[in-house]
């Protein structure tokens, strides 16, 4: 799987002529909004992805289904790259922010990008995606290099590339991170948690956590959430995914549990808050 979902199976035939390219529709809902966990997923955070989807299609957001034989098996995730929610910056071209395969050698991963390619040639536009190395298979670099895609630029274990940009394009490059949000008087412990709504819609499920995790302490503990869909957000921090307790960067790049998030805590309680935050490179996060 290239975003690990539901239905995953090995030794399939591949789907060769047999696919159908459809948008978002009540057939394949569930499929996109669970990104394919149809069997384990959260009713909340799936009704939040679906809701940010629908209100970006009339900006530009484009969710293209793989359907073969009616069934939903994967689906593309694409925006403008100049509006993308990411911490990334180019023009010209689109951001392929997720390819989600639900049943493995079939092809779909190849034929989902080579539809991409399509729709954005036919607007002028090269592709570009935020590549993962070593990262659950998570949009795996090699699978894309394998496609033609060249390295723009690496940010721990994130690889931004791109494939045929127009010559007027500049090459895509990240933004720089600059972690200096405004104080707040009066807690001993301030969280803030950048976030991205591609992935989850408008709800945080990161904060959810922190909050969660902050609610025996009342307001001690301040847990602020900042947008990365937000233009002036994205332009001040560079930021799109990570979270800050008392200015020490979350040292994981993976989802957080709530034992984690009260580590955290409690460890920022029991030390001085950093005078100078630092953002660490090799932790940047994709997800």
């Amino acid at each position: 799987s290239l975003a690990g979902g539901g239905h995953m199976s090995q030794g399939r035939v591949p789907v060769c002529g047999e696919v159908s390219w459809r948008g978002l529709e009540p057939s394949n809902l569930l499929h996109v909004c669970s990104c394919g966990h149809i069997d384990d997923y959260d009713p909340l955070l799936a009704e939040s992805r679906r809701q940010y989807l629908e209100a970006e299609r009339e900006a530009g957001l484009e969710i293209v289904v793989a359907h073969v034989a009616g069934r939903p098996l994967g689906f593309a995730e694409i925006v403008s790259l100049e509006t993308s929610a990411r911490d990334v910056e180019g023009d010209h071209a689109v951001l392929l922010h997720c390819v989600n395969v639900f049943e493995r050698g079939r092809g779909l991963g190849r034929a989902l990008v080579t539809e991409v390619s399509r729709r954005a040639e036919a607007q002028r536009r090269g592709v570009v995606v935020d590549a993962c190395s070593d990262v659950w298979g998570f949009m795996p670099e090699e699978f894309f290099l394998r496609l033609g895609f060249n390295l723009a630029e690496a940010r721990g274990r994130r690889r931004l590339m791109y494939r045929n940009l127009p010559p007027e394009a500049r090459q895509p490059h990240y933004l720089e991170p600059r972690y200096d949000p405004p104080p707040a008087a009066g807690v001993q412990v301030l969280v803030d948690v950048f976030f991205t709504p591609l992935c989850s819609g408008r709800l945080s499920e990161e904060a959810a956590v922190m909050r969660r995790a902050a609610a025996p302490y009342g307001d001690r503990i301040l847990v602020r959430e900042w947008d990365a869909s937000d233009p002036a957000i994205r332009k001040r921090f560079g930021i799109a995914r990570a979270i800050f307790v008392n200015g020490l960067m979350r040292p994981s790049d993976d989802t957080i549990a709530l034992d984690e998030a009260a580590a955290l805590i409690a460890d920022a309680l029991a030390r001085p808050a950093l005078t100078q935050p630092l953002w660490d490179d090799s932790i940047s996060r994709l997800f």
